[in-house]
């Protein structure tokens, strides 16, 4: 059986494909130990809480020219946030705006006694 042009392609679409699927579904930004209790709240949820600070994070949001999912950024802005939290000595974060290309602005709280 001879192999035309067309198969060349089939295989390149299918290597983007499951290109793809990994980098949507990766994450490479892992959640410090010490940030395990660190809370991701909403604004209304800590009105009577001590803002500590603010912090800037950053994760990859494009792989090779392929976007990487909106969740899987967002998780990592989150877990990124959070271990942030740590250094603050804050138990709280709260997303200050929406992410845009890979970075987000996150207020730090101190709710807990």
């Amino acid at each position: 059986m001879e192999m035309t042009n067309g198969g060349g392609l089939f295989a390149k679409a299918l290597v983007l494909a499951m290109a793809t699927v990994t980098v949507n579904g990766c994450t490479w930004v892992k959640l410090k130990p010490t940030a395990a209790d660190i809370v991701v709240a909403r604004e209304e949820h800590v009105q009577n809480c001590k803002r500590v600070g603010q912090t800037t994070v950053r994760t990859t949001d494009m792989v090779a020219g392929v976007p990487r999912g909106a969740g899987t950024v967002s998780e990592e802005l989150e877990r990124l946030a959070r271990n942030a939290a740590v250094e603050a000595d804050a138990d709280t974060v709260v997303a200050a705006d929406k992410p845009w290309w890979g970075e987000q602005r996150f207020n730090m709280y101190r709710c807990r006694p």
